[in-house]
């Protein structure tokens, strides 16, 4: 409803007229120095530009979560044949979405489901196990698939038979997942390991040690899936975004930030006011061009100049 009303073009048209307002005098100091606009010695210009970063997260903060309601995120399962990824699966769908059984390669396909977790909307993948080169044409192609749904997934669970312990093929596989990817390890089966519940870190990654089959520790990846992607289902004043929404709320307080260090580092109003246009280009995108003459139309609106 927010979305439908508005609320997004409104809240970024608000912080516009902040932008403009201070893009007015630090332009206007810097073209009309001998009109005796000297904004930039002023230090108000650095609470402004401090206040500017402050309500711009605000804003990135209710767009991104709004993103993530809108989309959601695709989360896909990873592992060796037989390391419990259909069991989690289906913890995470709620019902049997998979067959399980003893026997190992018994996923041979890509398996999606559609879910939401507290209003999140999860894209799960369970793919074919990952192991050493196999002469079968569809073990093959089920890899190649996984490693299809790697390539394209915004979080990968890597799941581990915990009673067996990290093997050399469980590092070989974590050592060729996609680099860019968050990736949380999974230690399942702790109901055979005698593995207590918990979180940690190890070797830099964040692991997770839980039963798939008895739902031990189920909880704990939920939350955990909510901080990694900074989901925060109580937030209120969420606003449907899009992708290139949040890239152009990035660029735009890359610029002012950028902007902030000119004139505090180097005093140089110049490079402020240039790093303020590309704030309010970026921005532009959302809400529609603001040119040069519509900023001089403010200037002149404002000052007495030229008299």
């Amino acid at each position: 409803m927010r979305s439908l009303q508005g609320d997004f073009s409104n809240r970024i048209n608000a912080f516009l007229e902040e932008l403009t307002h201070l893009r007015m005098y630090v332009e206007a100091s810097i073209d009309f120095a001998d009109e005796e606009i000297d904004f930039l010695a002023e230090a108000q210009v650095d609470k402004q530009l401090q206040d500017l970063l402050t309500t711009l997260d605000g804003i990135a903060g209710s767009a991104r979560q709004g993103r993530l309601l809108r989309e959601g995120i695709s989360v896909v399962l990873a592992g060796q044949p037989n390391a419990g990824k259909s069991s989690l699966h289906n913890q995470l769908a709620g019902h049997d979405a998979a067959i399980v059984t003893d026997v190992a390669g018994t996923t041979r396909d890509v398996l999606r489901e559609q879910i939401h977790l507290d209003g999140l909307p999860l894209r799960i993948s369970d793919t074919a196990g990952l192991h050493e080169a196999t002469s079968d044409i569809v073990e093959l192609e089920g890899i190649r698939r996984t490693q299809s749904e790697l390539a394209q997934a915004d979080h990968i669970l890597l799941i581990i038979d915990d009673s067996l312990g990290m093997t050399p093929q469980d590092n070989k596989i974590l050592n060729d997942m996609p680099a860019d990817k968050p990736l949380t390890v999974i230690r399942n089966k702790i109901d055979r390991s005698g593995h207590q519940i918990g979180e940690t870190v190890e070797a830099g990654r964040q692991t997770i040690f839980l039963s798939a089959k008895t739902g031990e520790g189920m909880e704990l990846l939920r939350q955990h899936l909510f901080e990694a992607v900074g989901y925060h289902p109580e937030e209120e004043g969420v606003f449907i975004a899009r992708r290139r929404h949040l890239d152009a709320l990035s660029r735009a307080r890359l610029a002012i930030s950028l902007g902030y260090d000119c004139l505090a580092g180097l005093g140089a109003g110049e490079l402020l006011a240039e790093e303020l246009r590309q704030a309010q280009n970026a921005l532009g995108e959302i809400t529609g061009t603001f040119t040069t003459e519509d900023l001089l139309d403010h200037i002149f609106s404002s000052f007495c100049i030229g008299k």
